[in-house]
């Protein structure tokens, strides 16, 4: 009995250990693995890394020969030309069909061109045998690269045609107007060129300019900012000065849309410019607020308003919106704590003084009711444009500007330094078989954040590429923007803010203030209100939850928006596939909730172009729901759909807190809220409707803190 109990003591330490052996083997398999990739990536980079060194050295030496060609021919001789150098026939990277699609091209665009250009390079055996190129001991006749202006420069070498030298300082204003950040040298490489290489012989042959006649001396962007500024001057039959609406091109993160006045060229000569505001009649309490710097109340900014409309018709019987907005800038430019649009945060909202502008122009429609003559207006001038053409270019204006509306690093100009194309797709590679092996939870790894940062300029690249990808064509290439933390840690990057952060900051503490608002004042609003507020006291709000998507709800019958213009309600059991299948999902985000009613949700989905791309973990809650949500618009450059636009915009302003000017909804079209019939929306700086909401809502809790 004790030999049988040896043996099988001995048969199940035998298996214990060869289980033990097994799992040590997959184990050290697995480590070796994932060292062995790290170890390769950093061989690749360091590889591209001296390729890159390779490029710019032969660059620089393009550049030399191009100054020589171009001194050379303005001195009326050509420069000397000798046995050609380096030739480095340059090559396209073709990875798994992702680099031949534009978006993924204009990374590289340049760097491509120049090494393309090695078949032209000329230079003196010394340079070729190894000796760094030295651009300052170079003979002196040889460049002609002066740090004057041009028509300094072109003063010393032979006399030209005068003509020829007007048509060279018009060419260089228009690009020094377009891009004002341009070097000097570099902006005297640039007229040079078009001038002598290109044949730019009159300022209408700009139009006629083509990227590639620039990609050697500017940057892929800023070759792209000429060329379509230049070609929509010649559309609009303009050539001297700026478009009459400004052109929305993407921007990098380094610049910047000029300053222009906010004066309308139609009034910048009529009575607008000389008008006086009368301080002198401003109310007593105005005059101790804006001592004070404390926000105007109520009923003494009225009375100004009054005030300011009388001493405005005493020049212009019906001042128009434009004009209510000039001496509201002026007004709030003075008095920006008393007067401007500012939240409790101290953040400017939009443009600073669209409530003012509105109370103005509602006041002079107020004492203009009964004045028939007063109220004609003058009809509108036709279009030059064509109706085909004019919708196209709206259309390109407006995805310009919804892209980057409230971003901070929309798209990045360059490659990150000591990165390649090919160093990008190797990492994006390795990041989506780390998805595949891990799953969504790897979001959470150190390295796989790392990772997701390092390629966000090829991320962007994609994203921002016209016409657009799609949502699956995104997730194939990117699939951690459809984790949770994935897509929050872009949004961060994009925004500059943390939307998890932000909503656990402002989320519950906001939306009691909602409910309050509305509680306490039961009696005011309509049966669509009363109906929810009496649902919420059925529910007995005691978690965070239901207190958010309460304020939500409430808002959305505030503003007279229906439920599922954001909320798809479904069964709690319901999984992704059998909301595809079941449910019929629009094009546009929606929070898809689980549960009996949208208040006893405890799961949530989110669907983009009619399929469900981000899943919820049961472990959060309904504020990184909606932080997802909310994000999607950004990150995937989505514009508000217009049955949701005023709660959208109350989220992204009231919660969020992000403030510029114009909203994220452009839709020329919508559904009146009153008679449910299709009418025009009007272009806004700021929603009126939310902005009234958010005053009347600091009004109210004034009164009663009071």
């Amino acid at each position: 009995m004790d030999i049988m109990n040896t043996d099988e003591f001995q048969t199940h330490l035998t298996s214990i250990m060869e289980t033990l052996a097994k799992t040590a083997v997959v184990e050290i398999s697995k480590l070796f693995e994932e060292n062995a990739s790290v170890l390769r990536l950093e061989i690749t980079r360091f590889t591209s890394e001296n390729e890159s060194l390779k490029k710019k050295c032969h660059f620089l030496e393009n550049e030399l020969q191009s100054a020589r060609k171009s001194a050379g021919k303005m001195n009326g001789t050509e420069a000397p030309s000798s046995h050609s150098g380096l030739t480095d026939t340059g090559h396209r990277p073709a990875i798994d069909n992702v680099f031949g699609k534009e978006w993924c091209m204009n990374l590289w665009r340049h760097e491509e061109s120049n090494a393309g250009e090695q078949e032209d390079t000329h230079l003196d055996s010394p340079v070729i045998i190894g000796e760094p190129v030295n651009l300052l001991e170079e003979d002196p006749d040889m460049i002609m690269i002066k740090e004057e202006a041009f028509e300094d420069c072109s003063s010393e070498i032979n006399e030209e045609d005068p003509d020829n030298l007007s048509v060279k300082g018009a060419v260089q204003e228009e690009i020094k107007k377009i891009l004002p950040e341009l070097d000097s040298n570099k902006l005297q490489n640039v007229v040079n060129h078009l001038s002598i290489m290109v044949g730019v012989e009159k300022i209408e042959d700009l139009s006629l300019v083509e990227v590639s006649d620039l990609q050697d001396f500017l940057e892929p962007i800023q070759c792209r900012k000429l060329v379509k500024i230049f070609r929509q001057r010649e559309s609009n039959g303009q050539v001297d000065g700026m478009p009459n609406e400004m052109t929305l091109t993407p921007l990098s993160s380094n610049e910047s849309l000029p300053e222009q006045s906010f004066i309308p060229s139609f009034i910048k000569s009529t009575w607008v410019r000389n008008f006086k505001i009368p301080w002198s009649r401003m109310p007593a309490a105005l005059v101790q607020a804006t001592s004070t710097g404390e926000r105007a109340r109520p009923g003494p900014r009225r009375e100004f308003v009054r005030i300011v409309v009388a001493a405005m018709q005493a020049h212009c019987p019906n001042p128009n919106l434009a004009a209510c907005g000039e001496v509201a800038r002026n007004i709030v430019s003075t008095y920006p704590l008393t007067f401007g649009d500012i939240s409790e945060e101290g953040e400017q909202l939009g443009n600073g003084f669209s409530c003012l502008q509105r109370q103005l122009k509602t006041r002079v429609e107020h004492v203009n009711r009964d004045v028939m003559e007063h109220r004609i207006r003058r009809p509108r001038r036709p279009s030059g444009k064509r109706a085909g053409q004019e919708d196209n270019f709206t259309r390109t204006k407006v995805r310009c500007k919804v892209d980057s509306y409230g971003c901070i690093n929309w798209q990045p100009s360059s490659i990150p330094e000591g990165e390649t194309a090919e160093s990008l797709e190797m990492k994006r590679k390795v990041v989506a078989e780390i998805f595949q092996s891990a799953g969504p939870k790897a979001a959470e790894l150190s390295n796989v954040e790392d990772l997701m940062q390092q390629t966000y300029v090829y991320q962007r690249h994609m994203i921002n590429s016209c016409p657009p990808p799609t949502i699956s064509e995104i997730e194939g290439h990117w699939p951690f923007l459809f984790t949770e933390r994935g897509l929050c840690r872009h949004f961060k990057i994009l925004t500059g803010i943390d939307i998890r952060s932000r909503f656990s900051e402002t989320l519950l503490v906001k939306s009691k203030r909602i409910l309050n608002y509305f509680g306490r004042q039961r009696l005011k609003w309509n049966e669509e209100i009363q109906s929810m507020l009496n649902e919420i006291d059925d529910a007995n709000l005691t978690d965070n939850n239901r207190i958010a998507m309460s304020a939500i709800l409430l808002m959305m019958k505030y503003f007279k928006e229906k439920d599922n213009a954001v909320f798809i309600l479904a069964d709690e059991n319901s999984t992704k596939m059998s909301i595809e299948n079941e449910v019929s999902l629009p094009a546009t985000p929606r929070l898809i909730m689980l549960g009996e009613t949208l208040l006893t949700s405890s799961k949530w989905f989110i669907s983009i172009e009619g399929r469900v791309t981000h899943s919820i973990d049961d472990q959060l809650d309904f504020a990184a729901a909606l932080s997802v949500f909310f994000g999607c618009f950004y990150v995937f450059n989505i514009e508000y759909q217009e049955s949701a636009s005023a709660t959208l915009e109350l989220i992204q302003r009231f919660f969020v807190r992000i403030n510029p000017e114009g909203t994220k909804c452009t839709s020329k079209s919508g559904t009146s809220r009153r008679t449910g019939s299709a009418v025009q929306r009007k272009p806004q700086n700021f929603n009126t409707r939310v902005a009234t909401f958010m005053q009347r809502l600091s009004e109210f809790e004034w009164k009663t803190t009071s």
